[in-house]
């Protein structure tokens, strides 16, 4: 492998421009209910030229293999949107890319889950910085930058945090997971497969460390959910240092047979990751359920005779209740707004506590849950 031979790969890489629009692809909708899941970030998460691409190509070449697809189908969403687009920044998520929609445009109210990035590396520009240290007669491009990129890494986390913020607006119900970059080049690099000195290696990899861990700083404070793919195992022998076909992330010069492009995560790699992201989708997902069970709360209040009994559902997915007094039956409604009314005598006559047992529809399962409701003054 020759320096002059990575530089162009990488300069086909950086060439990749916007020619037309490519709206978010619907890559199948089977109905309403269950996961609605809609994946954003950009050609890391995209698999540009990554075989097969989906339909649209330029500027977004989403890969039929990337890790949102294999997400997907692990969950068993019902929807899944693809709306990840190569060469997109952060502010791409709120904003068009070009011709190319925000992608934001593809969340409404009735998302679930939503999984953002990887992003970043392309705001403050890390395959330029690749590109600048691909050299063997003038390495050392880490003393050359100093902390510039790295700077540039710290500004993006207002637009992290901005961009974080308007998903949750759209999509109030939706569990949210920010995915980090991977492991790219091993400690010390591999001078003799890769045209990078050591010392340049450990730069390379820093500034990709640091992107990532800014998404994950930004994840904990926008009360997502962060999955780590440095922290699937087996990434440390599966570097752009490892043979071909080994390979998670493509090497300077391409040597896989599926299309990866440089520095980009190769079908094996894309597989390799799914897991970890998919995990995270599950936990982010019992976090959100466990809030619209919260939301969920049940209330008496005295009226002349009468108690009514109610479960305030803030719009959640309640599909029918059942009203109790300690093991007495009072009745069911199984309609909005969740109401029942018993005589203040008939309370009075039960010592037991007030239950309301609610069916509750979440995206990924359907379960009764008990709401405790205090007793009003009246039927003490």
């Amino acid at each position: 492998m020759t320096a002059g031979l990575a530089v162009t790969a990488l300069a086909m890489t950086m060439t990749m421009t916007t020619t037309a629009a490519n709206a978010a692809i619907d890559v199948y909708d089977n109905g309403p209910g269950g996961e609605r899941y809609v994946a954003m970030g950009d050609s890391v998460a995209a698999g540009p030229i990554l075989l097969p691409q989906r339909p649209g190509g330029s500027p977004c070449f989403r890969s039929e293999k990337n890790f949102a697809t294999q997400t997907a189908a692990a969950i068993g969403a019902r929807k899944f949107t693809d709306a990840t687009c190569s060469s997109a920044t952060i502010d791409n998520i709120t904003t068009p890319q070009g011709s190319e929609p925000p992608q934001i445009d593809a969340v409404d109210k009735n998302t679930t889950l939503v999984t953002v990035g990887p992003i970043g590396a392309n705001d403050v520009g890390i395959v330029s910085t690749v590109s600048g240290c691909i050299s063997v007669v003038a390495p050392g491009c880490k003393e050359r930058d100093g902390q510039t990129v790295h700077n540039k890494i710290e500004a993006t986390r207002a637009e992290l945090a901005t961009a974080l913020a308007a998903i949750k607006k759209k999509a109030p119900r939706a569990a949210v997971v920010v995915v980090g970059y991977g492991l790219y080049i091993p400690p010390a690099g591999c001078p003799l497969v890769q045209p990078l000195t050591s010392s340049d290696a450990d730069y390379i990899q820093g500034l990709v460390d640091h992107m990532s861990n800014v998404l994950r700083d930004s994840a904990r404070a926008a009360g997502a959910t962060f999955a780590d793919l440095r922290a699937t195992p087996g990434s440390m022998d599966h570097t752009a240092c490892a043979a071909p076909g080994q390979r998670w992330i493509e090497g300077l010069v391409p040597a896989s047979a599926d299309g990866a492009i440089p520095f980009h995560p190769t079908a094996l790699g894309m597989q390799a990751v799914a897991p970890t992201v998919t995990a995270a989708a599950r936990r982010a997902a019992a976090e959100r359920n466990t809030r619209i069970v919260k939301d969920v709360r049940g209330e008496a209040v005295c009226r002349g005779s009468k108690v009514r009994l109610r479960v305030l559902t803030k719009g959640g997915p309640v599909v029918r209740t059942d009203f109790k007094v300690g093991n007495k039956f009072l009745g069911r409604d199984s309609s909005a707004p969740f109401v029942r009314f018993t005589s203040r005598k008939a309370l009075k006559k039960h010592s037991g506590k007030l239950t309301a047992r609610a069916k509750i529809t979440l995206p990924d399962t359907t379960a009764t849950y008990t709401i405790k409701i205090s007793r009003p003054r009246c039927s003490r």
